[in-house]
């Protein structure tokens, strides 16, 4: 982290295709090496399947997204040499972000063949409130609200 001042904040520009951030940003998240190009035709390819199904594939990532969102997570917090797990709540990049890369690393640990087909039935069963990605956000809020007691230990 610099000393000397803020670093900025990049522009995010709409992805070509469906004039979105959110799906830009996505790309970005995908992409390897540099390799935007194939990381456009996993997702735009996943996102003609949904089309094929006759929905709305902006609608659908966009609810995926949504389902995915955390509004509680924990921090570490030590005070007088213990560490206490402090539930804060999630600002709305951060929370964007991290449904981001839990849906992306749950279509990756998915078993089917292509990763298109991956983020696909990832982004429907996210877009319906079930699989990976919408049980890590469960999760994360069940950590949450046990650790309701150190709540006053927020900063």
């Amino acid at each position: 982290m610099s000393r000397k001042r803020k670093a900025p904040k990049r522009k995010h520009f709409p992805d070509p295709k469906y004039k979105s951030l959110t799906v830009s940003k996505f790309i970005n998240a995908i992409m390897y090496d540099g390799k935007r190009s194939s990381a456009e035709k996993i997702l735009y390819t996943a996102m003609d399947k949904m089309k094929n199904k006759n929905l709305d594939p902006i609608k659908t990532f966009n609810t995926a997204i949504g389902n995915v969102k955390p509004n509680l997570e924990v921090r570490s917090r030590r005070v007088g040499g213990a560490t206490y797990q402090v539930p804060v709540e999630v600002k709305s990049n951060r929370s964007q972000a991290l449904a981001l890369r839990w849906i992306l690393s749950a279509s990756r640990k998915r078993k089917n063949k292509t990763m298109s087909e991956k983020l696909f039935y990832e982004l429907m069963d996210a877009s319906q409130n079930k699989g990976s990605a919408v049980k890590k956000r469960e999760d994360t809020h069940k950590m949450a609200e046990s650790n309701k007691a150190f709540a006053h230990f927020r900063w």
